[in-house]
């Protein structure tokens, strides 16, 4: 099983709402399996991991899984990728928000993260990241679903 840093953009999609449901779909953006771990990196104006989830499953295409995801677009649910591959995902934790903590962009920067994130990192792939986001997982105050 693997691991993964995701970024979610809130202006396109309503994050905080589709976490609030026991399963939500997202969409696949590199060979995540059942059973991988997803830290979801919230994009401007919050700029920190928000979320730790796990995949329950893989391979769901949008017009089946369409009903499920168009209440959480913002905006034209046609502009949703329909030819994307979808996964399912549970919430197991959320990060109260917070400008300056632990997962907040610049401690990210700070402890290995590269570059703009744009899609997803495979966690594995950079070892100092990976530690310390599991470590700052675990030493936050969080709440579990």
């Amino acid at each position: 099983m693997s691991s993964w840093l995701l970024p979610a953009n809130t202006k396109f999609y309503d994050v905080f709402a589709a976490f609030e449901q026991k399963e939500i779909f997202w969409p696949m953006n590199a060979k995540m399996s059942t059973g991988d771990t997803i830290y979801v990196y919230l994009t401007a104006p919050f700029k920190q991991v928000g979320f730790r989830c796990e995949v329950l499953g893989t391979g769901y295409g949008f017009e089946r899984i369409r009903d499920q995801v168009s209440p959480f677009v913002k905006g034209d649910v046609a502009s949703a990728p329909s030819q994307k591959s979808f996964m399912k995902l549970g919430s197991t934790k959320k990060v109260i928000l917070d400008a300056d903590g632990a997962l907040s962009l610049g401690k990210l920067r700070e402890n290995g993260l590269n570059g703009m994130l744009q899609g997803a990192r495979k966690l594995e792939n950079n070892l100092v990241l990976f530690a310390y986001i599991k470590d700052a997982m675990n030493d936050l105050r969080t709440s579990c679903r």
